[in-house]
């Protein structure tokens, strides 16, 4: 059975680091993160962007599968109900869908978006922060939900949480 396991949260909750460290964890998958995706000039986010961000990771989540990937890793192309709702009308290959969602302290958040080789300004901090999209449904029968609070867990510490947590993605 294919699976898609959808990891989402604020910057610096450590979507990029965390889909990296699974992709080891994972028997015939493949992971990525769609800012690798996403690099446009102009950037201007809004609703045309959220489609993009979709299109453009379902693409590469269906491409995987079609090459045979069971399992797929995507992380920060949808941050909650709404990036789900747009996201379901194009879901193919009927995939189990477990959703992610991570999240750290600002304090921990501000400190790991300083720290990282990615340019950031307090400004920019700002507005990513202001951004609030409806939060997943917990109980959406479509998917498979899950919140780990990373801000006092080491890497190796929040896979091990996530194995336990999304059993089924692994097994």
């Amino acid at each position: 059975m294919k699976k898609l396991l959808i990891i989402a949260g604020q910057e610096g909750v450590g979507k990029s680091t965390l889909t990296k460290a699974l992709l080891p964890e994972l028997e015939n998958g493949a992971a990525f993160d769609a800012e690798n995706i996403l690099q446009v000039n102009p950037f201007v986010f809004g609703p045309e962007f959220k489609d993009l961000a979709i299109a453009n990771s379902m693409a590469l989540v269906y491409n995987f599968f079609e090459h045979g990937y069971e399992r797929v890793v995507a992380a920060s192309f949808i941050n909650g109900q709404d990036g789900y709702e747009r996201l379901k009308p194009k879901l193919k290959h009927n995939p189990k869908i477990l959703v992610l969602q991570l999240t750290a302290s600002q304090e921990v958040r501000d400190k790991r978006r300083i720290e990282r080789e990615k340019p950031t300004t307090k400004e920019w901090r700002d507005i990513v922060d202001a951004v609030r999209e409806k939060p997943f449904d917990k109980e959406d029968p479509g998917y498979t939900y899950a919140e780990i609070d990373n801000s006092e867990l080491t890497v190796d510490e929040t896979v091990v949480m996530i194995k336990e947590r999304m059993v089924d993605f692994f097994e």
